[in-house]
């Protein structure tokens, strides 16, 4: 009989599935785009404004799928300092392509990159289970506030420095983590923070279809499953510039 934890979605597979869903996503965002500002017009199909709107519909499942991957990624972690070490190298080499794909500029401050949403998320859950580590009772109460108090300032840092999905992706990130145990509950503390995104954030109300990245994360095995360790975080800035190439060939829109 097959062992139960050979079915379903290992880790790997996930990093895969969020990874295309965000390639779909931003081939939406930097080159349909793109296409559209050009010819000053919609086309058809893939280039039409319905296209655009399956695509980044596609790709609202990779964010969440990312959070999971974080609070997975601390659970296993050898060393939660070289693995935030690594999210904030990648945030720095993405910026680059990540200003040139969705800003059109050399260097911009006014958005940063998902690894740095990821990194600051990363941190939340470090210091919320460092604060709480040993503690009981009225200890353990004053040591929860404080490191509520901190992860708050963590979401405050991530919106004020205007990282990709902000504060409320901090937020989703630690809410993944505290709620790991209870998917129902965690899917829907996420409608509750997608909403807010859509409504009090200036996002789109696609958002939304960011649950169905929750079917998928529930059909996780538990298995890290064959990945290299380096791909997707070498695949983040490769795919920008390739899409940064492509439109450049294609579109040629200037830079701002």
């Amino acid at each position: 009989m097959e062992d139960s934890r050979q079915r379903g979605l290992s880790g790997g597979a996930l990093k895969w599935i969020a990874a295309m869903s965000m390639f779909i996503d931003h081939f939406s965002a930097v080159v349909l785009l793109a296409r559209f500002y050009y010819l000053r017009a919609w086309g058809t199909g893939l280039w039409s404004l319905n296209g655009y709107y399956v695509t980044r519909t596609i790709g609202r499942i990779a964010f969440p799928i990312y959070c999971f991957l974080i609070c997975e990624g601390y659970r296993h972690t050898h060393s939660v300092r070289r693995y935030l070490l690594r999210l904030f190298l990648f945030a720095l080499l993405s910026e680059l392509p990540f200003d040139l794909a969705f800003q059109r500029r050399w260097f911009d401050m006014s958005s940063q990159n998902v690894f740095f949403t990821l990194a600051i998320g990363l941190c939340a859950i470090a210091l919320w289970e460092w604060a709480r580590r040993g503690r009981e009772g009225q200890s353990l109460l004053l040591a929860s506030i404080a490191a509520a108090l901190g992860c708050a300032a963590l979401c405050v840092a991530a919106q004020r420095l205007e990282t990709d999905y902000g504060g409320l992706g901090v937020l989703l990130i630690l809410v993944m983590w505290l709620l790991r145990e209870h998917p129902l509950w965690r899917a829907l503390a996420a409608l509750a923070v997608f909403t807010a995104m859509w409504r009090f954030a200036g996002s789109s109300w696609i958002e939304i279809f960011a649950l169905a990245a929750f079917a998928v994360i529930g059909c996780y095995n538990g298995e890290r499953g064959g990945q290299k360790k380096y791909l997707f975080y070498i695949f983040y800035p490769t795919h920008l510039l390739t899409l940064v190439l492509i439109r450049t060939v294609f579109f040629p829109l200037p830079l701002k």
